[in-house]
């Protein structure tokens, strides 16, 4: 007897795997805001907006504020500092409030880096965010382990 063929969320699991696996396995990671991590792993966001530059360009842990790794991307670049007009609007892609955008909140953060390919993880990893410099995290060789096999 034939098997049956995958039906679509089988498809997008293969998908997954096959796309994490081509992925290598973050080293470093990045913390950001619960409501901003949601957009880029949801698909309705890719740029994560900072105040400064960074050199940084490889697959990375996406941490959500609190110490849990949700996810991974690929941080491709970054796009320089962003004026008024430049920057994302109300009904970009990434979702700035009007009222955000008057308030002059988000003034200073502008510089967009840019992510690409993100994949929530199937089960969270907790990881100590003590060493966070800018938001950066140092993964520890386990938490390395950890995403591995959370990446298959």
């Amino acid at each position: 007897m034939g098997s049956k063929p995958p039906d679509a969320q089988e498809m997008l699991v293969v998908s997954a795997c096959h796309l994490a696996l081509k992925t290598k396995v973050p080293t470093k990671g990045l913390i950001i805001d619960g409501q901003h991590i949601d957009k880029i792993l949801n698909g309705t966001g890719s740029w994560e907006m900072r105040t400064g530059f960074t050199h940084h360009s490889k697959s990375i842990a996406l941490i959500k504020q609190g110490g849990l790794i949700v996810g991974i991307a690929n941080l491709v670049g970054i796009k320089r500092p962003l004026n008024y007009k430049t920057r994302p609007q109300p009904g970009d892609q990434e979702r700035v409030s009007q009222e955000r955008l008057q308030s002059g909140e988000i003034d200073n953060w502008d510089i967009a880096w840019v992510l690409e390919n993100a994949l929530p993880l199937m089960a969270t990893i907790s990881c100590q965010t003590l060493n966070d410099l800018d938001g950066w995290v140092n993964l520890e060789p386990y938490i390395q382990e950890q995403l591995m096999l959370a990446m298959a």
